[in-house]
């Protein structure tokens, strides 16, 4: 079985709650579209994202930031660093794995980011996008289409 690329997805949500035992809830999840009952701009009391970040185990991260935007937006509304081991630690935990391993092991990175206030002031596309080692390029964890 060969490995894939890096990739990524994000869960868009109003509400993250860390319960007993470390589990997550997510609170009212949003399938692909948010429909807002009143003019733009919009202000919403919170916004939540859950990101989850996954490299071959060979690939390993030395950085990575999570970065949110909004319609009509060029610069991010919210960036937020994720804390990751160094890469040597990454990497050591390929000998840790037994030899018979049938699936290509991946790095799996998540964090959750919250954004309260939120202020959106056109409908479209809220993005998130994760920048891996500095860039240049980010690769996109999802998308959100906001509408009136």
């Amino acid at each position: 079985m060969q490995a894939l690329d890096r990739y990524g997805y994000c869960i868009f949500c109003d509400d993250i709650r860390i319960e007993p035992g470390g589990k997550l809830s997510f609170i009212r999840c949003y399938n692909a579209v948010m429909v807002v009952d009143r003019p733009f701009p919009v202000s919403l009391p919170k916004l939540c994202f859950h990101v989850t970040i996954c490299s071959p185990a060979n690939r390993p991260y030395s950085s990575l930031m999570a970065r949110c935007y909004l319609p009509g937006e060029d610069k991010p509304v919210a960036e937020e660093p994720i804390e990751v081991p160094p890469p040597s630690s990454q990497l050591a935990l390929l000998d840790s794995l037994p030899p018979d391993t049938e699936a290509p092991p991946y790095i799996v990175v998540s964090a959750s980011l919250i954004i309260e206030p939120i202020e959106i002031r056109h409908a479209g596309l809220i993005h998130v996008r994760a920048l891996i080692d500095g860039g240049p390029h980010e690769l996109h964890l999802g998308s959100l289409h906001i509408r009136g």
